[in-house]
């Protein structure tokens, strides 16, 4: 078998071993040749920053294997070499292969567009299927995968069950805004809509499932099932989003962390999403450091301070009329604030000038907690804090990361008591008779629960420090772009 470089680095650290031959492979990131008779070339196969330096020698393989090479091998060629490892004298690499032989596996026409000088992220975004090829792109989606496994240890080692419901589903979950659905057939052919004194129908008996069917917004009423009788649980399934929206934040089709526990309080789930993202951190720099520190000088600068500092700092938690009242107090006391952010009122949502704000001027994350009932979610556990429930708070939480990331993580404790459930779908104009499965669990052993949902990708944007979703997603699937 051939060794990954970054596998084969590792051994030869471990047992300093430079006699055997070895067998490398891998495209070609750089070519040169100082003369007829020696030459360079940076192979990279993916599992490492760094690749490997290959030396084409006359001494060790024939001059004319030498010429055919630098006339046949470019940028982007996928070459198998076989040599020995030695170590190296240049600096910025500890080995490099003394080539003995290879063999051309891959050759590459003219028009190959990374052979060019070096393209900024918007000019790769144009070239998905190669840009993994790219030091940088290496390096983000090498992090990805171990920022994915780095979830499941951590969730793991926390006694919660890997679970995953499923992504098609009749329940619209947060009233239907935004879901995409689900046909077998296409609806377009004639006779397949009906036309109706007042409306076009659609005869869903004759499609597969025999009922409307979406692409799940969430998993979460799925995991509130599965907690209810097996206690801790988490998915890390896909869901999707009908937005209409062409931010640097926003995709149509996302990894969606979720987690669900019982017998808990909103402290303890705020405990778990902060302990959960400081692991997140310190793991990455053990298991990614050298992506880290490539990221950190080229791409994302000062992203080695942000991590620590996240790492290391407090994370505060303020209550959601708190945060109102104080950004409302500093606008009204700075003029230049005035011109930058609209005051807010008591039920308001905050916008992304607000989250930036605070967490700005704190420094630090911050657990938005209590928000008004009103703005949330018909299933959130009522404070009663207020004469009639609408108008009271919820037991809720959105952590608020600083750099420009904003919201990470939304959360609320769960309400169990049936008939404020009940009461809040109605205010909510959500139709008990679609949810009874969710409402059998308050009439069937109910319990305190309540969990949280994280869109994975800003994870991942926030440990690369990258500024567009799209850049840190294989590939992207957004508003108007399905390429793939």
């Amino acid at each position: 078998m051939i060794n990954s470089i970054k596998k084969l680095i590792n051994i030869t650290d471990e047992l300093q071993n430079f006699e055997e031959l070895q067998n490398i492979y891998g495209w070609v990131r750089t070519v040169r040749s100082s003369s007829n008779i020696l030459g360079f070339c940076l192979l990279n196969d993916g599992s490492d920053v760094n690749g490997m330096q290959i030396v084409l020698s006359s001494e060790l393989i024939s001059e004319e294997k030498i010429t055919y090479f630098f006339k046949n091998v470019n940028i982007g060629t996928f070459l198998n070499c076989t040599g020995k490892i030695i170590k190296s004298p240049a600096k910025g690499q500890k080995y490099e292969l003394q080539l003995f032989d290879y063999e051309i596996k891959g050759k590459v026409e003219e028009g190959y567009p990374l052979s060019k000088s070096k393209m900024n992220l918007d000019t790769l975004r144009d070239f998905i299927h190669l840009r993994g090829r790219t030091n940088t792109f290496g390096s983000i989606f090498r992090i990805r995968s171990s920022l994915m496994k780095i979830i499941h240890d951590f969730y793991h080692n926390e006694g919660f069950l890997h679970l995953d419901p499923n992504i098609i589903t009749t329940n619209e979950c947060e009233g239907g805004a935004g879901v995409f659905q689900v046909t077998e057939n296409d609806i377009s052919k004639p006779g397949m809509l009906k036309l109706l004194p007042d409306k076009v129908s659609y005869d869903w008996s004759s499609d597969h499932f025999n009922s409307p069917v979406f692409l799940t917004v969430s998993s979460q009423l799925q995991l509130e099932v599965l907690a209810c009788s097996m206690g801790n649980v988490y998915t890390m399934n896909k869901s999707f989003r009908s937005e209409h929206s062409s931010t640097s934040k926003h995709v149509s089709e996302f990894i969606h962390l979720e987690i669900e526990m019982i017998n808990i309080n909103n402290n303890d789930l705020m405990n778990i999403s902060e302990k959960m993202l400081k692991f997140s951190i310190e793991e990455i720099f053990k298991r990614n450091n050298e992506d880290i520190e490539n990221l950190d000088k080229f791409i994302s600068k000062g992203l080695i301070d942000k991590l620590n500092h996240l790492k290391n700092c407090e994370y505060k938690r303020m209550k959601h009329c708190d945060i109102v009242n104080e950004i409302n107090n500093d606008i009204d006391n700075d003029e230049k604030l005035k011109l930058a952010l609209p005051k807010l009122q008591s039920d308001d949502d905050l916008g992304s000038a607000h989250e930036n704000y605070i967490t700005q001027k704190y420094n630090c994350p911050i657990f938005l907690t209590n928000w008004p009932m009103k703005i949330k979610s018909f299933y959130m556990k009522q404070c009663n804090d207020a004469d009639i429930p609408i108008n009271g708070s919820c037991e809720s939480f959105d952590l608020l990361l600083p750099y420009g990331i904003g919201e990470l993580i939304g959360a609320s404790i769960r309400e169990d008591d049936y008939d404020k459930l009940l009461n809040m779908m109605i205010i909510k104009n959500v139709n008990p008779k679609n949810m009874e499965f969710y409402l059998d669990l308050r009439k069937f052993g109910t319990c305190p629960h309540g969990g949280f949902g994280l869109g994975f990708d800003r994870l991942v944007m926030l440990i690369t420090g990258m500024q567009n979703i799209k850049d840190v997603i294989p590939f992207p699937v957004f508003y108007k772009s399905c390429k793939f």
